[in-house]
């Protein structure tokens, strides 16, 4: 499909650009390995979702995070049916109908967002992929479907890669979520490790909590490659996007391993120089076996 920007929404998808690039991600965002009818759509579906995850994390909005969530949709909504909304709320509306993208899908992230701000335990890894099957899957699909790719295989193995991706996300930001109050390791785990939720959530290292994040890990990894299949059935520059994402995520957790599962203490992440040699390596991975 042939994309182009209508010159009344030029500026709201410059909007979408600018936040694209100006907030820290380990893993590439509308970045230069896609194809380049791909990048503007691209930015409006994160500038989309990182002002809503804004409105469940930063400071300014408390006390006001789930009014302004709600907010959020109806403005999105407003902007489907051709009425005033925010810039980048216009272009991601344009987005959504140019690719006949389900409005399901953004309503499944927003979804998330306030069960950041109702629910901070998860009892069993099958709660927690319910959280990451709004909260990731559908950002994964929705690139999918602005690359052109509406088969549900592909989409399947998209949601193992942006689940894993979630859960990854999960263990690098650890120390971050749990001064939020926010204990993503399942409580299920805590028991098999023998860890107390306080111990955690007063980020106290133990060999306990190191046993845990480890399992996670693990558990992590064998999720995350079942997303494998989608990477080889893709080529071209979306294929080499969706590579580096891959190897981004793989490259943190063993990151974890090498700080010892010491996830309390440090945050593991990714220097401008490694982000280029994952781009090395996801070009090379067109080229050679994975």
């Amino acid at each position: 499909m042939t994309f182009s920007i209508p010159s009344s929404l030029e500026s709201a998808y410059e909007e979408c650009r600018r936040q694209s690039r100006k907030h820290y991600e380990n893993f590439p965002v509308a970045s230069l390995l896609l194809p380049r009818e791909s990048r503007a759509p691209i930015a409006s579906l994160y500038a989309f979702a990182h002002t809503a995850d804004d409105f469940a994390d930063e400071p300014e909005f408390e006390g006001r995070r789930i009014e302004e969530i709600n907010r959020w949709q109806k403005s999105l909504q407003s902007a489907l049916q051709g009425r005033k909304a925010p810039p980048v709320l216009q272009a991601f509306a344009h987005t959504l109908k140019i690719f006949q993208i389900p409005i399901q899908l953004p309503m499944d992230l927003l979804k998330a967002y306030r069960m950041d701000l109702t629910r901070r335990r998860y009892q069993t890894w099958k709660d927690l992929l319910n959280y990451c099957r709004h909260s990731a899957n559908p950002v994964g699909r929705m690139v999918l479907l602005i690359s052109g790719i509406r088969d549900e295989k592909l989409h399947h193995y998209s949601d193992f890669i942006c689940g894993g991706l979630q859960l990854i996300n999960f263990w690098q930001d650890s120390s971050i979520d749990l001064k939020r109050g926010r204990i993503y390791y399942p409580t299920a785990e805590l028991k098999k490790a023998g860890v107390k939720a306080n111990d955690l959530l007063n980020l106290k290292d133990s060999p306990a909590v190191r046993k845990l994040a480890r399992n996670a890990v693990d558990y992590t990894e064998v999720y995350f490659q079942q997303g494998v299949p989608l990477l080889q059935s893709l080529s071209g520059r979306l294929g080499l996007e969706i590579r580096t994402t891959y190897w981004g995520g793989r490259g943190i957790l063993g990151k974890i391993r090498e700080l010892d599962y010491n996830i309390l203490q440090t945050r593991p992440a990714w220097t401008p120089w490694e982000k280029l040699s994952l781009a090395i390596r996801a070009v090379a991975a067109t080229i050679l076996p994975m």
